[in-house]
């Protein structure tokens, strides 16, 4: 039975060798590792509300599964799963739901993950760190004891900071998910369950890409000069 509460990410290589199903062993490792980096970060900040400095594929809260498809074009497919979240909800506030009750839950996970997926993504798209607040982990603070009702410790910070750990870790996921592009692929097709988020026709660079590559042609330059 499919769990209500499992979300898909489907990535679809088309062109060069990806056509013929064909991916080096490298560059599958590289997808994985970028599809799970997305997801976990993902689920951590939905889950937790911070991104830990390890992302793994699974907490106490979810687990991402992977499978790989070789239909037509090179594809990989994962799942994350959040059933202990709806699990955990119905036993801690409402411990009289019923079956039905707890599916409707779990689909209320679900559409509250795809949309910060979506909404994340977008953010990434515009080079800026998400800017909703919704999934700001929400926590009990003291106030100022001068009645303005001020915190004593303003949370606001440690949130920016989460939204740019996961706009960072957005940032490292697309990097190794579109490592194929211009060596075993054309593009690749991003979906979120049966909604297109993206096509990526270019390899994602990181600063750190960029000035290794530069490295080269300042020694040239310097030889140059010299």
């Amino acid at each position: 039975m499919e769990n209500p509460a499992s979300i898909t990410l489907r990535l679809v290589y088309d062109g060069l060798g990806a056509t013929h199903h064909k991916m080096p062993t490298s560059l599958e490792k590289q997808i994985t590792a970028g599809a799970q980096e997305f997801l976990g970060a993902h689920a951590y900040f939905f889950t937790e509300g911070r991104i830990p400095t390890n992302v793994g594929d699974h907490s106490r809260h979810f687990h991402i599964h992977d499978f790989r498809q070789r239909d037509g074009s090179w594809e990989a497919l994962f799942t994350v799963d959040f059933s202990t979240v709806a699990t955990e909800f119905a036993q801690e506030y409402v411990r009289e739901l019923t079956k039905n009750m707890a599916v409707e839950a779990a689909l209320g996970t679900k559409l509250a993950f795809v949309w910060l997926l979506h909404r994340s993504y977008k953010s990434w798209t515009e080079r800026s760190p998400l800017r909703d607040r919704t999934f700001d982990r929400i926590e009990p603070v003291l106030s100022d004891l001068s009645g303005n009702g001020a915190p004593i410790f303003d949370p606001e910070p440690d949130h920016q900071e989460q939204r740019t750990r996961l706009y960072d870790r957005t940032q490292s996921s697309m990097t190794k998910i579109s490592s194929p592009i211009g060596r075993a692929a054309t593009h690749v097709d991003i979906w979120i369950e049966d909604q297109k988020l993206d096509r990526l026709e270019r390899r994602i660079v990181t600063e750190e890409d960029i000035t290794a590559a530069l490295i080269p042609l300042r020694e040239q330059l310097n030889r140059i000069r010299h």
